[in-house]
């Protein structure tokens, strides 16, 4: 009997090429037949000889923001097939789109309402902030996620933070490894790595382990240091499962919170930390170092402690997050899965979020456990919607002296709370 789809196929971007991965329920080579969307020519053919049941097939030289289908063909037969768009080139000005949520072991049922809702939603990528299994060892969980996820994945690339689900029962993180890692220098695939999509660089990290020092804390710093100055490049987003701010029951994260990597980042000009590991919508501020936390994808809901100093909005409620990057903002609509919009925000380099008061938005759905913290000043007309995202009168524009005090302050009393829980 010829081997079937196991798992995939799906999607998995890199810098300057697209990964078409997937699982066999038995060892055979594969190959993938690409041709871009429309055009008469013959498909570009790339195989892999090896008899695997995993396939990593990296596909290279492919054109900017330009559509593509695909077919995995495997003892001769077509398999499985998909279609993706590239993302902006690299020197482009182009705004690049990617829908973050995370936390979707668990319930699979929710996690499918989830997945229904993203793809109704237009990107160019997806990120998730980690924890898609219950059990990292536990390979009929993992079917379940590429199981759920499968009409998504085939047509959007997805770059996964490695959460502390993934590393149950598999301290090692090899299953994460296996279907997710990212390669380093070597070609080792890793549980952390940094990738550049149009005029944004993604850093994600492994926030569950000792961040004092060791390979990852060199690796975080030397790659920062080459983004420093890298040609073209706009925005730096950093992904990491446990953050150093949270209104939800973990809290922050003391591992990073100790080891200064906030103020890392902040030296190095990240403008956005995402994360997930508390079950809740949150959106707020430390200092010049934005952050959001996106836990709303499937698993239980957590309630929310009172908001912390760097709170601007929290809400407990299933959701994915909607963001979309120009050449001077970002734009960044949290939507709840009951199709309602949670709020609209934005904000420029250098400057406070600026966010919709939403007159008229749906609240939650009544016996929901849900908190809002203070929003961040009081009802105004709607300006996120604006050209630029984040654009505001300068006259209300935050100095980055105080955000740079308010960062201080938040670390501090991340510091306290982490060292309490």
């Amino acid at each position: 009997m010829p081997p079937r789809l196991l798992k995939g196929p799906y999607l998995v971007p890199g810098d300057t090429r697209m990964d078409v991965r997937f699982e066999l329920d038995s060892a055979a080579p594969a190959t993938v037949e690409l041709a871009r969307a429309g055009e008469p020519r013959a498909p570009l053919v790339v195989e892999d000889r090896a008899a695997t049941a995993m396939h990593v097939v990296r596909v290279g030289g492919l054109e900017a923001a330009a559509s593509y289908t695909y077919g995995v063909r495997v003892a001769g037969a077509i398999v499985g097939r998909g279609r993706f768009t590239t993302p902006p080139a690299p020197d482009s000005s182009a705004p690049l789109t990617f829908l973050v949520y995370g936390d979707d072991r668990s319930d699979q049922t929710t996690h499918a309402a989830v997945v229904r809702s993203l793809a109704l939603t237009p990107s160019d990528v997806l990120i998730n902030t980690g924890d898609v299994v219950a059990d990292g060892g536990n390979a009929g969980d993992w079917q379940s996620f590429f199981e759920v996820e499968a009409p998504l994945l085939r047509e959007r690339p997805l770059l996964l933070a490695i959460g502390n689900h993934e590393l149950y029962d598999d301290s090692a993180g090899a299953n994460f490894a296996r279907y997710f890692g990212f390669d380093d220098a070597s070609g080792t695939l890793q549980p952390y790595g940094t990738v550049r999509l149009g005029n944004v660089r993604f850093f994600f990290l492994n926030g569950m382990h000792d961040w004092d020092s060791g390979p990852e804390r060199s690796w975080l710093t030397a790659e920062l240091t080459h983004a420093d100055t890298e040609p073209g490049l706009v925005w730096r987003v950093a992904v990491v499962h446990h953050g150093p701010w949270s209104s939800g029951p973990h809290g922050a994260n003391a591992k990073l919170v100790d080891a200064h990597v906030p103020e890392l980042l902040v030296a190095h000009k990240v403008d956005l930390l995402l994360s997930g590991h508390d079950h809740i919508y949150e959106r707020g501020d430390g200092g010049p170092l934005k952050y959001i936390i996106s836990g709303g994808g499937g698993a239980p809901l957590y309630r929310i402690s009172p908001p912390m100093l760097a709170t601007r909005k929290a809400e407990s409620t299933y959701h994915f997050v909607e963001v979309t990057t120009g050449p001077a903002g970002i734009k960044t609509v949290a939507h709840r899965l009951d199709g309602t919009i949670l709020e609209r925000c934005g904000f420029a380099k250098g400057t406070a979020w600026d966010c919709d008061a939403l007159p008229g938005t749906s609240p939650p759905a009544a016996g929901a456990p849900s908190s809002t913290a203070p929003s961040d000043g009081p009802p105004s007309a709607p300006r996120c919607g604006c050209e630029v995202p984040g654009a505001r009168a300068a006259s209300a524009l935050v100095p980055v002296a105080l955000l740079a005090l308010g960062a201080l302050a938040a670390l501090a009393l991340a510091r306290r709370r982490s060292r309490r829980g």
